[in-house]
């Protein structure tokens, strides 16, 4: 089980235990060592998914209406993206000024 920020040893753990047939579950917040471990092991968390690994073992409360205050904001953030889309090619001045800056 590896878990955290982890830098050069990466690749040298998690292809140890991959060379005696453990079975692995790793997770970074590391784009770079990221790679490593989804080769090297069976189970990788990737992204946010190790800080929501978490709250879902834990059953946290605080740890979850986190995660589902982010999620509902990504949400949001998704569907203004496609309405303000929508309303460029429909040409909804009024909307596209809402969120303009300057």
């Amino acid at each position: 089980l590896f878990l955290g920020t982890f830098e050069a040893e990466a690749l040298i753990l998690a292809e140890t235990g991959n060379s005696i047939g453990a079975i692995q579950i790793a997770g970074t917040d590391s784009t770079i060592q990221l790679s490593f471990f989804i080769v090297a092991c069976d189970y990788t968390l990737i992204g946010e998914e190790l800080f929501v690994a978490s709250g879902y073992l834990t059953k946290d409360p605080q740890i979850l209406g986190s995660i589902k205050g982010q999620d509902f904001l990504k949400a949001l953030a998704v569907f203004l993206m496609l309405l303000g889309g929508i309303a460029g090619i429909l040409g909804w001045s009024w909307f596209i000024k809402l969120f303009s800056i300057g």
